[in-house]
């Protein structure tokens, strides 16, 4: 899915957004887990060592000013947004993708993945990127709305 960087709304600003810090991998690592419980890409144990590869750029260079974390009241993470450039070769039409975006699973349903995509879309914009992209699974129904109502759009044969 991909879209104009534009079209993200404005955070609500309820909870506290931050930048993602190194010493958040272990933190980010557990709740991935968590929050894929059911359906991890890899092994669990590989969560940490995707969390880890994605911030060192395994993906393509990853957009410190556009990924973020959000924090509950007493400090711990409750959702992340890891954003990355193309990987290197690639030449997709698109100029940021979005590589992770989750919520713990005790935090879901209170517009925190909302506030994180509106607050990436946003540093997108101003860091001059114009067009953004996600691969969502196709069962995952919660996160095709929440893009879809982001005018978010489905790649086409006709987009490459």
């Amino acid at each position: 899915m991909t879209a104009d960087t534009r079209g993200g709304g404005i955070p609500r600003g309820g909870a506290p957004v931050r930048p993602i810090h190194p010493a958040d991998v272990d933190e980010l690592s557990d709740m991935y887990r968590k929050s894929y419980a059911e359906s991890l890409p890899q092994p669990p144990e590989r969560a940490t060592g995707w969390i880890d590869s994605l911030l060192a750029g395994a993906e393509g260079n990853h957009l410190r000013g556009a990924s973020a974390v959000l924090t509950g009241p007493e400090g711990q993470l409750t959702a992340a947004i890891i954003v990355t450039e193309p990987a290197a070769g690639e030449n997709p039409g698109w100029d940021a993708v979005i590589a992770e975006l989750f919520t713990h699973p005790g935090h879901r349903r209170q517009g925190l993945a909302e506030d994180l995509l509106a607050h990436s879309l946003s540093a997108l914009r101003a860091m001059g990127r114009t067009r953004v992209a996600v691969a969502v699974d196709s069962g995952n129904s919660a996160a095709l709305a929440l893009y879809l109502s982001r005018d978010f759009r489905r790649v086409t044969d006709d987009d490459s």
